[in-house]
């Protein structure tokens, strides 16, 4: 375990203020540390433990997930396609989300200000992403039921509404982790950094992933009821579209056009 920062970890913090128009110089160590933790290699990703764990444990309950094909009264061929990938992006994911964390905590001296309160969550993700959230989520389920109840796709109604449920459990994880933690600064701008990495680390669970993947079925085995693929399809579109417009609104608004001495207005 490497405790020391690298310098390839500064350079990318470096570049990261750069990129969001946020002016400090010279680079404070707290600000090299979380920002550092962020650097991905590809070389990295199998070797981290967290972000293979996290593949693994998707892996694996994507595997249990089809063992109910076994179960008396389910016809495998009846459940949805994309329950494993589902259950694999999820914990990917959140292997990815942890790993962040744990550089952090391996570098460590990061100071806690009990004096800054956290940032709002809904003010910072914004009105699009909540639309994506509760679209992906809340939609994905009155239409998961309403395929229970008016048609006989039950099975395929219940496999698509688990493996939904299972995207908003690891979509629940990073948000509530992410801004339940206390804050991590010791002057503005540090504290503008904090709620941008905070908005960033959000990102990584973008609902509209999850609402994406029943596409699998529409344009390969078919299994949705026919009479919901007009529902499904613009249920992903809706769902993709809103979280793709909240990133948008995002980038727009750090863009070093918007630089100030303590990060973007």
């Amino acid at each position: 375990m490497n405790t020391d920062l690298t310098e390839a970890e500064t350079k990318f913090a470096n570049a990261w203020l750069t990129k969001h128009g946020v002016l400090i110089s010279p680079l404070p160590r707290m600000l090299a540390v979380r920002l550092g933790a962020r650097d991905v290699k590809p070389s990295r990703l199998v070797l981290n433990r967290w972000r293979a764990g996290g593949f693994l444990i998707g892996l694996l309950l994507a595997v249990a997930y089809h063992c109910l094909q076994y179960l008396p009264n389910v016809r495998g061929v009846e459940m949805t396609e994309s329950q494993g990938v589902y259950f694999i992006i999820g914990g990917t994911v959140v292997g990815f989300w942890l790993s962040i964390r744990g550089r952090e905590r391996d570098l460590g001296g990061l100071p806690v200000s009990a004096s800054v309160e956290r940032p709002s969550w809904s003010k910072h993700l914004g009105g699009w992403y909540l639309a994506s959230l509760v679209i992906t989520f809340a939609g994905g389920t009155a239409l998961a039921v309403a395929m229970y109840v008016t048609t006989s796709a039950r099975t395929y109604a219940w496999s698509w509404l688990g493996a939904l449920a299972w995207g908003a459990l690891c979509t629940a994880v990073i948000l509530v982790g992410t801004w339940r933690a206390p804050v991590i600064a010791d002057d503005p701008a540090s504290a503008s950094v904090d709620a941008m990495l905070r908005v960033e680390d959000s990102f990584l669970a973008m609902p509209g992933y999850f609402a994406v993947l029943v596409l699998i079925d529409l344009v390969t085995t078919h299994r949705q009821p026919p009479e919901f693929t007009w529902w499904l399809l613009g249920y992903a579109v809706l769902a993709f579209g809103t979280s793709a417009i909240s990133a948008l609104t995002y980038w727009r608004r750090v863009s070093p056009r918007a630089a100030t001495p303590n990060g973007p207005n």
